[in-house]
């Protein structure tokens, strides 16, 4: 079975009751508060804690043990409370501020638990427990070059220790530095295969845009070992790439729920939930976002949005390198045999949509597209140019496909392509022609549309917006906007 490093570093700093001389009226209270948290009475404990606080409120000792049992508990709020106040009284107590640190940690407020670990670690930069810990929050929080900081002269004194090895290849791969991350991969897998590991090469094939690739790799990692940090949003995010926003949604959930603090999932459950209009429940996210990166640019733009009007057109989240360039000349197979090139359809604003039905990104936008079709198809021509298949029988296969049913094989000539573009058009019910890409793809390449986009090309032929059918890219105000500009 998959040990967990990360989580292991909560455990070395377990907090326990610690007899201490109190006041000679709370003696009594403190030796019963003793006794009732060895015998493991929590709640027994922290009412006696309480009345010897009561009786003498400048000890440090009655506080700390209070937050012991407090954070046994899982009362974080009540035991951080408890610990400051505690270390307040006593500042030089490092004890006490450890276990302040950890309550903060167990409580998933990685940003004060950085602090506090900070503070120690300035204090004993060779304390490993410290220091791994922090290299944890440092991780969490996206401060990548910190953890390498602080990870790298750990390494090179325990080069064997499984925990510098995952953490330091974490912060590796999402800096970029993917040979480096690569190399704590290959040292975890010599010991055999392993969550961490599995979560490691995700990771990687995440930085390396392969998403379907990321999902097959993390999906491994929830199957060995689902509680490690920040997996569960991680896969959120390579399945909401692949087009599967319901299934991120669901990890987003379950991220939030074990962990209400992980900036991803709150981030990208809002960002989800935004584009459904859905913004009640999206805002306080948002808000919760921010408070855990004060500095974050897209959650402070994702949170401004809110408040502008819904018909407000923003820019695309996708563009292309053909933006007021003129549209390729390429030529597809009109549904007749008939070829039609790009330019004898210019003097007529035109929407070109490139996909295909196994594509759930195209899927998701067909509706969109539907609509605009009915608003705008006496002043706009609109073309579905249907492309290979996104996710063809026999290759890695989208979730989203496999909940939904969708499969399809490979076209083998242009007859069968045309064949995969009836059906498209039948079950997504598009209302407009669709003409077929040859099978070389030139249109698709010329393009680069794979595997699903849609362009606005005014009257004279040149590109006016582009934008991916994504939930997370496609926002129908503004391509409304830009179809009415060219109408006009």
């Amino acid at each position: 079975m998959s040990r967990s490093f990360s989580l292991a570093l909560a455990v070395l700093l377990a907090a326990g009751p610690v007899a201490g001389v109190a006041a000679q009226d709370a003696a009594g209270a403190y030796a019963r508060a003793v006794a009732l948290h060895q015998a493991g009475d929590l709640e027994g404990a922290v009412r006696a804690y309480g009345e010897a606080v009561a009786k003498d409120p400048h000890n440090p000792q009655l506080r700390s043990n209070l937050g012991a049992a407090l954070a046994a508990l899982g009362r974080y709020a009540e035991a951080i409370d408890a610990y400051r106040e505690a270390l307040r009284l006593a500042p030089g107590e490092v004890r006490i501020r450890t276990n302040l640190a950890l309550a903060y940690y167990k409580s998933a407020n990685i940003p004060r638990a950085a602090e506090e670990l900070q503070a120690l670690h300035r204090a004993a930069p060779g304390e490993l427990r410290t220091t791994l810990l922090l290299a944890d929050c440092r991780l969490r929080l996206g401060e990548y070059d910190q953890v390498q900081a602080l990870l790298l002269p750990v390494e090179a004194a325990q080069p064997e220790d499984r925990t510098v090895q995952y953490l330091l290849g974490m912060a590796f791969i999402r800096s970029g530095r993917i040979q480096e991350g690569q190399r704590r991969v290959e040292a975890l897998l010599r010991g055999g295969d392993s969550a961490e590991a599995q979560y490691l090469l995700g990771a990687a094939s995440f930085t390396a845009k392969d998403y379907p690739k990321a999902v097959e790799h993390l999906g491994r990692a929830l199957a060995l070992q689902p509680e490690l940090p920040s997996l569960r949003s991680t896969y959120g995010q390579a399945l909401l790439f692949t087009g599967d926003p319901d299934g991120a949604e669901q990890a987003f959930r379950a991220a939030l729920r074990d962990t209400p603090n992980d900036y991803e999932a709150a981030f990208y459950l809002a960002s989800i939930l935004v584009h459904r209009h859905e913004l009640a429940e999206a805002r306080p996210l948002l808000d919760r976002a921010l408070q855990l990166r004060p500095q974050s640019a897209e959650a402070k733009q994702l949170l401004a949005s809110l408040d502008r009007p819904s018909a407000e057109a923003r820019p695309a989240v996708e563009g292309s390198p053909l933006l007021g360039k003129p549209a390729p000349e390429v030529a597809w197979l009109r549904p007749d045999g008939a070829t039609e090139r790009v330019s004898a359809l210019r003097g007529r604003p035109l929407l070109l949509a490139f996909g295909s039905f196994t594509c759930p990104q195209f899927r998701h936008g067909a509706p969109v597209l539907n609509d605009l079709y009915r608003r705008f198809r006496e002043q706009v021509e609109f073309r579905l140019v249907y492309i290979r298949e996104a996710h063809p029988q026999g290759e890695w296969q989208s979730t989203i496909n496999t909940r939904q049913g969708v499969s399809l094989a490979e076209a083998r000539s242009a007859k069968e392509r045309g064949e995969h573009a009836a059906l498209c058009r039948e079950r997504l019910e598009i209302p407009y022609q669709a003409v077929v890409d040859d099978m070389d793809g030139r249109a698709e390449q010329a393009f680069a549309a794979f595997p699903s986009r849609a362009f606005v090309v005014d009257a004279s032929g040149k590109v006016t917006y582009a934008t991916t059918l994504d939930e997370e890219s496609l926002q129908p105000e503004a391509l409304a906007a830009a179809l009415a500009a060219v109408a006009r």
